[in-house]
Parts: C-alpha cells; sequence; structure tokens
C-alpha cells in the first residue's frame, strides 16, 4: 500500500468523526487560509511592526502563488472513493497542499525572524495540525501536506536568509518601484488561476503601497483601536465594492486586490496619519 496517496489513511481519521470534530478540523484549517493571512497581516503592520509585516506578507503570498503553479503543474487529483466525506469544496488540483504550505512559511519565517524557541514549538504544531485537518477534510493525500511542509518550510528559510542580505538595504523605494511594475506584470502573467491572479495583485498592492510609504517618508506608528477598527471596516467596504462591481475580467480581479493591498499599506495609513495628529 502506498500511504502516501492512500485512502485509507483518510478513512481511518473519518472514522472518528463527529458534528464537533467536523467544525474543529474546519476551523484549523481555516488558519491555512487567505482570508486569516489578510486579516492577521493587516493587524500587524497596523499596530505591530511594518517591516516584518510586509516581509511576512512577501513570503506568504510569494509561497501560494508558486503552489498554485506547482498543483496547475502537477495536475494531481483531489482524493475521491467510496466511504470518503469531502468536507470542503475544492476546485484545483491536489498537490501540494496550499493551507499546509502557507501556513508553515508564515509561522516558521516569523519564528525565524523573532528567534523564539516558543514560536518553532507553535509553528511545528499548527503546520501539524492543519496538515491533519486537511487529511480530515477529505482534500488532500498524506504526500499533499508533506510537500506542503517541506515547500514552506523552503520558503521561509530561503526569504530568512535574503532578508538578512544588507545589500538589500541600499535600495531605495523608488528604486524599489520601478522593478515593482514589471514584476506586478510578470505575476499578473503567469498566474495559473483565479486565486493566483487574487494572490498576484495583492502581493503587488502590499510591496507598492509599502514602498510609497518608504518613499513619502510616511511615519510608522501603532494605530489606537478605534483607528484600527475605521481601517477594517474601510477595507470591507471596499471589498464588497470592488466586488459588485467587478466585470469578468482577469485583469480586473488582479487590479481589485491591489487596490485593496493600497490600501491597508498605504492610503489608510497616511489618512490616518492626518487624522491621529
Amino acid at each position: 500500500m502506498n500511504i502516501l496517496r492512500s485512502l485509507d489513511v483518510l478513512l481511518a481519521l473519518q472514522s472518528v468523526s463527529s458534528p464537533f470534530l467536523d467544525v474543529v478540523m474546519r476551523g484549523l484549517s481555516f488558519l491555512g487560509s487567505e482570508f486569516f493571512y489578510f486579516a492577521i497581516l493587516v493587524l500587524l503592520y497596523w499596530r505591530v511592526n511594518r517591516r516584518l509585516s510586509i516581509q511576512l506578507a512577501t513570503v506568504t503570498l510569494l509561497s501560494l502563488y508558486l503552489n498554485f503553479l506547482l498543483k496547475d503543474f502537477f495536475a494531481f487529483p483531489r482524493p475521491e472513493g467510496p466511504g470518503l466525506r469531502i468536507l470542503e469544496k475544492t476546485s484545483d488540483f491536489s498537490f501540494p497542499s496550499g493551507h499546509a504550505q502557507s501556513v508553515t512559511s508564515f509561522f516558521f519565517f516569523l519564528a525565524l525572524s523573532l528567534k523564539r524557541s516558543s514560536l518553532f514549538v507553535l509553528a511545528g504544531v499548527l503546520a501539524f495540525l492543519v496538515s491533519l485537518s486537511r487529511l480530515y477534510l477529505g482534500v488532500h493525500y498524506v504526500q499533499d501536506v508533506l510537500g506542503g511542509v517541506a515547500l514552506g518550510f523552503a520558503f521561509a528559510l530561503g526569504f530568512w536568509l535574503l532578508f538578512r542580505n544588507l545589500f538589500l538595504k541600499a535600495f531605495s523605494p523608488l528604486f524599489g518601484l520601478l522593478v515593482l511594475i514589471p514584476a506586478g506584470y510578470a505575476l499578473f502573467f503567469f498566474a495559473s488561476s483565479h486565486l493566483g491572479l487574487v494572490v498576484a495583485g495583492s502581493l503587488t498592492g502590499a510591496l507598492a503601497g509599502h514602498l510609497l510609504s518608504l518613499w513619502i517618508g510616511l511615519e510608522e506608528r501603532i494605530f489606537k483601536a478605534t483607528t484600527y477598527l475605521l481601517g477594517i471596516a474601510g477595507l470591507v467596504i471596499l471589498y464588497l465594492v470592488g466586488k459588485r462591481m467587478a466585470p469578468p475580467s482577469d485583469f480586473w480581479l488582479f487590479f481589485r486586490y491591489l487596490l485593496l493591498n493600497l490600501f491597508a499599506t498605504f492610503g489608510f495609513p497616511l489618512l490616518a496619519s492626518f487624522g491621529e495628529r
């Protein structure tokens, strides 16, 4: 039996299923979703540390972008078979697991950056639990989550080493913006799915906003709770308006998420800087 692509492992996990456990596993799986990362990264950017937040966003979003490319390249089908419950609707391929990869990239990069042993333990526990949830929900084989965790850790380590290089500090924000124009176009052009376009637009917008903030010398500040909540409301309104007026266009999908993240890293911090003076 090939345990890496065996339905028996998934069926064994689901043999102890219950309505309560279904809810728990869906909750754990949410920790690897794009919505979770957007919420936590905005919180970190507005309330904790701007530089660390944009590095986390870069690592996590690029990791997800590569994941979507690899899924289409390998084109491995999702699990299916007699007795298997599929507890989450999916529309893409199986390998590697995007949830396992993103949660590993995010939390191991955070642990490496802050150099705290407790965060390494947390990263390992969350990578295991999110991977387990993907198996329980019937949407991945063992090989999918193992591949996702391995790629996620490689991304975290590789970018941590890259960001430690001093030469990166020599580049001006204006130079970064000029480089981002063709880089953003490349991300748009090579995106292999709608989710890839979402990630490409989000990363381009987040980086553009951060570089603009640095270029004009926008002071980093920790927003008050009321200001933070106003910003979240603004993001929700922008998201809903953009979704409602969205034409069936790949470019609009990319551009909508670019604007949303540009507002998160530049537009709202700029407005808030006037309001809190």
